[in-house]
């Protein structure tokens, strides 16, 4: 018979738990894994559900795992900026908002379908809506990507840990109530408000100037000791507040950061929160087991292709209509498609409070491990997903994306937050109001047999009809205000915007472009909203809400691309008339940037002994952002169709950003087609 090993005290636990994280760990970086997925393995083995005569008591290993949590989120704290945040808000937000509404909706509705509660199905949605920031940079430094991507994705990260940390703190207090009303919700929301005001006032008062003072005694012990002092002692306050420790460490760690040494204290909390993440994530693959995942294995697949399909659709979507490429779009959303450390948080907070059940907690384990392992494939692959998806795009379609590109780079050059802002209040005032008339239709649905039994003649039917005609009837304002908001934040960061003269008349490229992005705002709202009130009306509701946006926005957007197709023959005409080669090549001419489609047009020769020569249009393979719009030989401009075979001569009008139209100019004229796209 074999003897288990089995830890008594604190230290064997550690000693146990690090040393099967520091075995597991080695294998997987050998096979260049995440070290995450090999933390969860150690966990599998030194937990109890697996015969293997070893394992830890969970019991103290969870107690330690804590101040993992606490560490890891005062680090994620420290990389906050509010200039960053200011900064990459109209793409980054934007971005998070889409997706992160998709991705609650979709956890939400899979957690309905499988008969979980509307609580569970809550902590389902908020579970796989968070991509892992650990394991993005972890898989990024291994594959090399481009700077701008990894720009992008983390821009979204960053995001979505806030978003990832207000769903914390109202699941929390969610959880440990009686049950899920909108009320509830409201009241739970407007305590957090209050609670963060007061907690966030007084801390910027005192943290960054304690933390300044301290740092003058130039000595790091010091540092450390008073920063992770602080980071428990927000998290202490946060908890006898009901929130939870998460919320305050990450609160902690936003301060400190405002004092101006958050890169100096993050590598001296480094090892320390290093050592207790590996407890934390072993602490989670202790909690698998195996025996749930194989009796609930249908539901494991839906959660992990809802992380898949819907990070996919989200992320590139809303980096597209954010004004990126399609190619940069697809490969973000491919390279966000996991989730981790705070899906476990977030199901932990859900277990602790018996708001859900363990199973939860091990499809969140499972969900984690095979998105994780999935990452480093998807990130590599994602280029050539892209290149695919770009080149069967209607010309149509790629030529209005890259002018958007183009013309949302200089919209966001504008110093326009202010008046941006009262537009965002308009949205978030109308959100508001939608969110009341959810809490009428839920309390009214809920008594529905009641309105039966005392109407004269009424039945059930009717009843069903009526309110729902009545809380469609009623949210006609509120859209009219938030369509208010979108308009006026896209004739505040596009002046072109408001045209005169009749509606027929003003179908030109600033009006459509404007368009696009009013239809974007729009679209972002109502994904919000549909994840906001999806626990108070029929998921048949919110699935016609959600079908009815994109039908709209997708027919929007296809008339958009026609539009931008058919000024592209008045742009041809001008062109012609401005003699195109005799512009200086590469040059960017005043009046280039043509009326009917307002983004900057550069004309690229290609020389004798280009590497393009003899290719088809659509064998150019363009840097991602970058189209060609027309094409100028023997005298003559025209609008080259895919098939077009580029000659010796050639003068190309180029559009799109600033970045792509350099590397397309340069591989246009490479020898021998010896330069690659960027």
């Amino acid at each position: 018979m074999v003897t288990a090993l089995i830890s008594h005290n604190f230290v064997g636990d550690l000693a146990l738990v690090l040393c099967a994280a520091a075995v597991t760990t080695v294998i997987f970086q050998a096979l260049r894994q995440p070290v995450v997925v090999g933390y969860l393995v150690a966990g599998i083995i030194v937990g109890p559900y697996l015969p293997i005569p070893i394992f830890a008591n969970h019991d103290r290993i969870e107690q330690l795992s804590e101040l993992g949590v606490i560490l890891l989120m005062f680090a994620i704290g420290l990389e906050f900026r509010l200039r960053s945040l200011i900064r990459l808000l109209p793409t980054a937000g934007f971005i998070t908002v889409v997706q992160v509404g998709l991705l609650v909706w979709l956890g939400y509705v899979a957690g309905q379908a499988f008969g979980w509660s509307v609580i569970e199905s809550l902590f389902a949605g908020a579970m796989i809506s968070i991509s892992s920031t650990t394991i993005i940079a972890k898989a990024f430094a291994e594959e090399r990507v481009d700077k701008h991507l990894q720009e992008l994705v983390f821009g979204i990260a960053l995001f979505e840990d806030l978003v990832a940390v207000v769903l914390l703190a109202i699941l929390t207090a969610v959880a440990a109530g009686v049950g899920l009303s909108a009320r509830t919700v409201e009241i739970t929301v407007g305590e957090l408000v209050v609670f963060l005001a007061v907690t966030t006032t007084v801390g910027f008062l005192i943290v960054p100037r304690a933390i300044r003072l301290i740092a003058r005694f130039k000595r790091k012990e010091t540092l450390a000791v008073a920063s992770v002092g602080i980071c428990f002692a927000f998290a202490m306050i946060d908890e006898m507040a009901g929130y939870s420790v998460a919320l305050g460490a990450f609160l902690a760690g936003v301060l400190v950061a405002e004092s101006g040494h958050a890169h100096e204290i993050e590598d001296l909390v480094a090892p320390l929160r290093d050592i207790f993440g590996a407890v934390f994530f072993v602490s989670v693959g202790m909690m698998l087991d195996p025996q749930v995942l194989l009796t609930l294995w249908p539901a494991l697949l839906a959660l992990i292709a809802a992380v898949l399909a819907g990070k996919l659709i989200g992320v590139s979507v809303g980096a597209v209509l954010s004004g990126s490429d399609t190619r940069t779009a697809v490969r973000a959303g491919l390279s966000m498609a996991q989730i981790g450390e705070f899906s476990f948080i977030i199901a932990g907070v859900g277990l602790a409070s018996g708001a859900t059940h363990n199973y939860l907690y091990s499809l969140a384990i499972g969900a984690s491990a095979i998105t994780t392992f999935l990452t480093p494939f998807m990130i590599r692959a994602s280029d050539g997903i892209g290149r695919f998806v770009e080149a069967r795009m209607p010309r149509s379609l790629l030529l209005t994306q890259s002018l958007y590109a183009a013309w949302m780079e200089r919209a966001r050059a504008r110093p326009v937050l202010s008046q941006v802002m009262t537009g965002a209040v308009w949205i978030f005032g109308g959100s508001l109001i939608v969110a009341g008339i959810a809490a009428i239709y839920q309390y009214t649905w809920s008594r529905l047999d009641l309105i039966v039994a005392a109407g004269i003649g009424v039945n059930k039917i009717t009843a069903m009809i009526a309110v729902r005609a009545a809380a469609v009837a009623m949210a006609i304002l509120p859209g009219i205000v938030i369509w208010a908001g979108a308009r006026r934040i896209a004739r505040t960061v596009a002046p072109e915007f408001a045209a005169t003269g009749h509606f027929a008349d003003r179908l030109d490229g600033p009006y459509v472009l404007s368009q696009v992005l009013e239809l974007a705002i729009m679209f972002a709202t109502v994904l919000f909203l549909i994840a906001a009130i999806a626990p108070f009306v029929q998921p048949s509701e919110t699935l016609a809400m959600l079908l009815a946006a994109v039908a709209i926005v997708a027919t929007m957007i296809w008339r958009s691309a026609r539009a931008i197709q058919r000024h592209l023959e008045e742009v041809s005409l001008t062109l012609t008339a401005m003699n195109l080669p005799s512009i200086p090549d590469g040059a960017s001419h005043p009046n280039m940037d043509h009326e009917r489609i307002r983004s900057p047009l550069i004309p690229v020769r290609l020389p004798e002994n280009a590497g393009v020569i003899g290719k088809r249009l659509a064998e150019l393979n363009l840097p991602a952002g970058a189209a060609v719009v027309a094409l100028s030989r023997d005298g003559a401009v025209i609008i080259p169709d895919e098939s077009e075979i580029l000659q010796a001569g050639d003068t190309l009008a180029l559009v799109g950003s600033r970045d792509a139209l350099h590397a397309a100019r340069m591989l246009c004229q490479a020898d021998g087609g010896a330069l690659q796209p960027a």
